[in-house]
């Protein structure tokens, strides 16, 4: 996970500002592709850390990223937002974040973990299917075009 990854923790209200910050940097790239901010640039990262799993990945002392889970009721985990600092990817930040999130949803006796992405953020999406994920469904919301995709566990 880069130089001296400290791991990862869950996130911390004073973590909130980073938060925002890294999903700013993150997806600014995504704003010409799909005309829209995507929702995790305008996400109220207060109201996550208290009522959903953020967990943060730690490179040395620095916030590098983070994943926000939720457990909607049913047998699955919803990975809700994952984001890395565009100066920590590439090193397996998101991998691990993602790895992390899997473990969490096993050991809750999850059946399986779904999360959304934009139908334009194609080395997402790519990056999902090596990591065992399946695109199926689809869906227009707020002119998003979203793609589900989901791994049983």
């Amino acid at each position: 996970m880069g130089p001296n990854p400290a791991g990862i923790r869950p996130a911390e209200p004073a973590d909130a500002p980073r938060l925002r910050e890294i999903a700013r940097a993150a997806y600014a790239k995504y704003v010409e592709r799909i005309w829209l901010e995507p929702d995790p640039m305008g996400a109220d990262y207060e109201e996550a850390i208290e009522s959903a799993e953020v967990w943060v990945a730690m490179v040395d002392d620095d916030v590098a990223g983070y994943a926000v889970t939720r457990y909607p009721g049913d047998d699955g985990v919803l990975l809700e937002d994952l984001a890395v600092a565009p100066d920590h990817q590439g090193r397996g930040i998101g991998r691990a974040l993602v790895a992390h999130v899997e473990a969490r949803a096993v050991g809750r006796g999850a059946a399986y973990v779904e999360l959304f992405t934009h139908e334009a953020m194609t080395k997402n999406r790519r990056l999902y299917a090596r990591l065992g994920y399946e695109e199926i469904g689809y869906l227009v919301e707020i002119g998003y075009r979203r793609v589900l995709m989901e791994k049983t566990l």
